[in-house]
């Protein structure tokens, strides 16, 4: 439920109790009952419910509510974040949540999205299985802070691709967008024309539910413009079915693929897997990370 929904209905609902409007076009509501005002704001966001805690005093008293805050908490915290319980209060784990926590020894990242209100998993490539992945002459581990992760897998040159893996999380109800983020390196060839892309990518992902969406990407075909920039590439949208706010466990397989052997490819980077709600695209879920001090190594790419 969006702040203009909330403001309408609790408008509508004081101008019939014939309440008069304040300057701002809100009716008065220091006559509806606290619990009332609760509820309702219960069913926004946190970013939501600072902003109406400034429409009046009673909305203030309603948003410094601990039980308030705890209604915003998604039904897994706990038991994503048994830590939680240790910071005291309801409002201080949902800061907590909205800046990111790290889970599975920092391999996965939980974070309630401050605008909406939903949570949105990421899961690093370094969770993934990659095929030669631990082969220095074909993959390479560098460290970024302009990815979601601090480490993201970078390849220097296969003839052969295969990432995948299976991913089991929580989610409450909805629609999400299955997402990967990735860079090109070397997306035409350049000096070393044995990196090329002469085929597109299949990306596959399937859940328990079978629901299955697979894409293809072309990398010879992307724009110039995000040529060495971190890039979203949604593969579909999956259900995760349920009533209310319940989370639901989810088994997502995934994979991406290139299979042809008859060249070799190389310059791309992948940073992870992301599963967010389908209404908080334009929300801010990736983190910077500080400076890390790493030597550079003078290595000439791939086996070449």
């Amino acid at each position: 439920m969006s702040l203009a929904v909330v403001e309408s209905s609790l408008r509508g609902s004081s101008l019939e109790q014939g309440n008069t409007t304040t300057d701002d076009g809100l009716a008065v509501m220091d006559d509806l009952p606290k619990d009332c005002i609760e509820a309702i704001i219960s069913h926004t966001s946190p970013w939501d419910a600072c902003r109406l805690a400034c429409l009046n005093r009673t909305f203030a008293d309603v948003v410094r509510s601990d039980t308030l805050w705890g209604n915003l908490l998604p039904s897994d915290y706990a038991r994503v974040y048994p830590q939680a319980t240790a910071l005291g209060s309801n409002r201080e784990i949902v800061e907590t949540l909205a800046r990111g926590i790290p889970l599975d020894h920092g391999l996965e990242r939980y974070l309630l999205l401050r605008r909406s209100g939903g949570v949105c998993r990421l899961l690093s490539v370094a969770a993934m299985t990659i095929a030669w992945g631990d082969d220095s002459r074909f993959w390479r581990w560098d460290f970024s802070r302009s990815s979601c992760f601090s480490r993201v897998a970078h390849l220097l040159a296969v003839c052969w691709l295969d990432v995948s893996g299976t991913w089991r999380c929580t989610l409450p109800p909805g629609t999400y967008s299955v997402v990967w983020r990735l860079k090109v390196a070397n997306p035409q060839g350049g000096r070393f024309r044995f990196l090329s892309w002469k085929k597109p990518l299949r990306f596959v992902v399937t859940t328990a539910h079978d629901q299955v969406l697979e894409k293809d990407l072309d990398l010879g075909q992307v724009h110039i413009n995000v040529f060495e920039e971190w890039f979203e590439f949604e593969v579909g949208q999956i259900v995760v079915h349920g009533l209310g706010r319940e989370a639901k466990q989810l088994d997502v397989v995934y994979s991406i693929e290139e299979h042809d052997c008859s060249y070799w490819k190389g310059g791309l980077l992948l940073d992870c897997l992301a599963l967010r709600p389908s209404s908080a695209q334009n929300e801010l879920v990736y983190i910077k990370h500080p400076a890390v001090q790493t030597e550079k190594l003078r290595v000439r790419p791939g086996v070449f």
